[in-house]
């Protein structure tokens, strides 16, 4: 159930300090008590009413006007991006629009940028100066400085409103990236990702990858997307530094081939020293003692040394208090632990409101799932919704009310397991967000503030069919149950096309919700109603300040029970969160017949569960250090599935994230990250003694910046593979190289902050858009202290001249 909407600080009076208004209360006490005791009654109260009236002005109470701010002359400043990622547009388009708008704005500044670096967010902050208007003729790739979302979200709250001009390409050109681990451990598998990035619609290439100078992946390809992956596993068997080089051949048109080749270097470290805690051979065993140097053992022994340790199956009363007090120490350095279930761990091992509870991501008792849902807002952001109050003389508008009842919606608690996207249409739809887990705070709180900073577009067109459409998109891939929830004034809508994508959506087991946004209830039949009957969707009428009440696809769902130990099962396995070094080129195909039924902590990040939803994997870091709480067998009983061909590959991936740096903490550790050419390359170096490094031919030079720990700089002038010691370092193309073609996400980043992206042709679209903005409504508070002091003054001399008349009446 969608909870009781209540927007109390939408309607009339609102309270600069309600909280001096809780003194009204003992005053009331007392003045009925002494009201209940004394003659004086008249008096007592007029005291009463004189300290209520003081405290509400205390309380500083006012109430928002509106007026109107119109300028003739808006301020324009455009941002032409002249840097070398735009050499793949047509100049000339950037320099008719610029001159298009002069002309029709002569006041309008020009303010270019060039280099080999895109500063876009540094620019729009320098430039914004508040209530003015920002026009963007750039690629939207900001490479340099401020992030562009940041940028646009910052300047907007000065009533700065950023547009962009949408170019299209007139060359195709592409690039190649190489993603994945730097330090990795001799005979492992690894991951690693071939981005190749293109900014025109189709490619054909031929990929080459190399190894040390060894081909290990070679296809031709053909590619329509702008950005493809593949994945390509590698294991290396001799230590030191080794380079990746992957290399892409054009087989058509490619505008710059300085970006086709990208190297990654590797440094491949002995097997890192790990302790294994168990008492019985098994899977986890194996693989373990295989891939690291794992000493194995039935009791916590020496973790000198040590970089990570694994506990299988252990029960609390097996780790004694100097045992716990050791593993927090040993985490809180920075080193990894891996607690692995069974039926002596978890809630079957008293580790609940234990002290070794407090260092997992877990807590052992059952969690909640309710089933997930994948729920799209649709919220209407026509030009009607802006321009008319929802119920006159309030000063709220039907977007107001709209956006705060979204909001409203999704405080509730049945969201908390649910994906959640946003679609907002009104002359044209697009993606507010995608959809994002709604189980972590920190995704409600943005989305929350996005959904507040949404400006309608202007259009008094109700284009219903493409925010459906875009809904129904959105949902294509989804797994779960799927719900649409519209919210909209219902205004001119085309009924036609509407239904059909409707009719579409319910056909696909979509279910919707159609809420009308009303300045008061009716019972006329509109076209939004009529949609609503005709595909079986719940509708629902509301107004300011009014509340709504929804049933989603699982209206009384239940918690997954936990199931009992002597109960078998089989439950099916799924990658929760894809973006975690964990489960990041991970492919799981696996069922378990068990597991520990746990509740993942504020914090946790929840990776691998049941199809139920039930916690299978859960990682956060404590203190410096890293730790996995694996929440199935060791492959014994439960899930030797998990030890099987490609999925054994999860096993090594928790035990590498935990380990995080694999190389001996002995001798010099050089830390060093790949770069692009132009930037420099910061030098983190951990040694006992004061490190001698040559680079270039001469002495680098070293500062020290605590005990056993010096930094440095380096700044190559060319591409190609350094080395400091036997450490690697690749320096590549120029980052403006990378992203190559226009920012696919510039138009959800600047029409969620109230802009808009326009096409080459629609300049004078924009500059009447921007007319328009120049005109808007501000809300200003008008305080009423004065009426509510002079009423509590009046009333005060009112008292005592009656009581000083009637003093002197009885005294003749």
């Amino acid at each position: 159930m969608v909870g009781i909407v209540d927007i109390t600080n939408l309607t009339g009076m609102i309270f600069g300090n309600p909280d001096y208004l809780y003194a009204i209360i003992p005053i009331l006490l007392i003045g009925i008590y002494y009201l209940k005791k004394s003659t004086k009654k008249v008096l007592i109260l007029s005291r009463m009413i004189v300290l209520f009236l003081i405290i509400i002005a205390l309380a500083a109470p006012y109430t928002l006007s509106t007026h109107t701010i119109t300028n003739p002359h808006p301020t324009i400043t455009i941002l032409n991006d002249q840097t070398s990622s735009m050499d793949i547009f047509d100049a000339s388009v950037a320099d008719t629009i610029c001159e298009t708008i002069q002309d029709r704005n002569p006041a309008a500044q020009i303010r270019a940028f060039s280099g080999d670096h895109s500063p876009i967010g540094d620019k729009i902050v320098q430039y914004a100066r508040g209530d003015d208007h920002i026009i963007l003729i750039s690629d939207g790739n900001s490479n340099y400085g401020r992030d562009l979302v940041d940028a646009v979200s910052v300047v907007a709250r000065t009533n700065t409103t950023v547009y962009a001009i949408k170019e299209s390409p007139v060359r195709n050109d592409m690039s190649v990236e190489i993603i994945g681990s730097k330090n990795i451990i001799v005979g492992n598998k690894n991951t690693f990702g071939i981005v190749v990035r293109q900014a025109g619609r189709h490619a054909k290439y031929e990929l080459v990858v190399k190894v040390d100078d060894g081909v290990v992946y070679q296809s031709t390809i053909d590619q329509n997307e702008r950005v493809k992956v593949r994945k390509i596993p590698q294991t290396f068997n001799t230590l030191g530094s080794h380079v990746l080089c992957a290399e892409i051949i054009p087989a058509g048109d490619d505008y710059r081939s300085s970006n086709n080749i990208f190297y990654k270097s590797v440094y491949v470290v002995p097997k890192p020293d790990i302790q294994l805690v168990t008492d019985e051979e098994s899977n986890l065993r194996d693989i373990v003692s295989g891939l690291y140097n794992a000493s194995v053992s039935a009791n916590l022994k020496e973790l000198q040394g040590i970089k990570t340790v694994i506990l299988d199956n252990r029960y609390i009363n097996s780790l004694s208090s100097g045992d716990i007090e050791a593993l927090r120490n040993f985490v809180s350095d920075g080193h990894g632990l891996v607690v692995v279930g069974g039926d002596n761990s978890y809630d079957r091992g008293g580790y609940l409101g234990s002290d070794f509870e407090k260092i997992l991501p877990v807590k052992s008792y059952p969690s909640e799932y309710y089933g997930r849902n994948d729920v799209v807002l649709v919220l209407d952001i026509s030009g009607s919704m802006r321009d008319s109050e929802i119920v006159s003389g309030t000063g709220v508008s039907f977007l107001n009310y709209e956006k705060a009842l979204a909001n409203k919606i999704l405080d509730d608690k049945e969201f908390r397991d649910d994906y959640v996207g946003v679609v907002a249409f009104g002359g044209q739809a697009y993606v507010v967000s995608p959809l994002v887990y709604f189980g972590n705070d920190q995704t409600r709180a943005s989305l929350k503030d996005t959904i507040r900073t949404i400006e309608p577009t202007g259009q008094l067109s109700t284009p219903l069919e493409d925010g459906l459409s875009m809904a129904e998109e959105m949902l294509a891939n989804s797994a779960g149950a799927k719900d649409v929830i519209i919210l909209s004034d219902g205004q001119k809508i085309d009924y036609e096309s509407s239904l059909a994508i409707a009719t579409q959506m319910k056909n696909k087991g979509i279910m919707m919700h159609f809420i009308h946004v009303v300045s008061s209830p009716t019972s006329v039949l509109t076209s939004y109603e009529k949609i609503a009957n005709a595909v079986g969707a719940s509708y629902h009428q509301t107004t300011y300040p009014g509340s709504i009440d929804i049933e989603t696809g699982q209206p009384e769902a239940e918690p997954t029970p936990t199931p009992p130990p002597e109960e078998a099962g089989t439950y099916a396995v799924k990658i929760f969160t894809t973006n975690h070094f964990i489960t990041r080129y991970l492919n799981l195909s696996a069922s378990i017949t068990g597991y520990n039924d746990v509740t993942p902590k504020l914090g946790a990040k929840r990776l691998v569960v049941t199809t139920e939803g039930k916690p299978v994997v859960c990682a956060w870091r404590y203190g410096l250090g890293r730790v996995v709480a694996f929440t199935t067998d060791n492959g014994n009983e439960w899930s030797s599935s998990l030890y099987t061909g490609n999925n054994s590959q999860l096993i090594s991936s928790i035990v590498n994230w935990a380990i995080g740096d694999p190389r001996p903490e002995e001798g010099m550790i050089i830390e060093a990250d790949d770069i692009f050419l132009g930037e420099a390359c910061d030098v983190l170096i951990s040694s006992d003694t004061i490190p001698n490094l040559i680079f270039g031919g001469s002495a680098l030079d070293i500062s020290r910046i605590s005990e056993n720990t010096y930094s440095a700089s380096i700044d190559p002038d060319k591409e190609g593979v350094y080395h400091l010691s036997d450490y690697g370092i690749a320096v590549n193309y120029p980052l403006e190289y990378l992203d190559v073609g226009m920012n696919p996400d510039i138009e959800k980043i600047i029409q969620s902050h109230g802009g808009k992206v326009y096409n080459e042709s629609e300049v004078g679209m924009l500059l009447s858009d921007v007319r328009r903005r120049s005109k808007r409504t501000v809300y200003e508070p008008v305080y009423h202290k004065l009426p509510f002091i002079l009423a509590a003054l009046a009333l005060f001399l009112i008292e005592v001249i009656l009581r000083r008349l009637r003093e002197m009446w009885r005294s003749g």
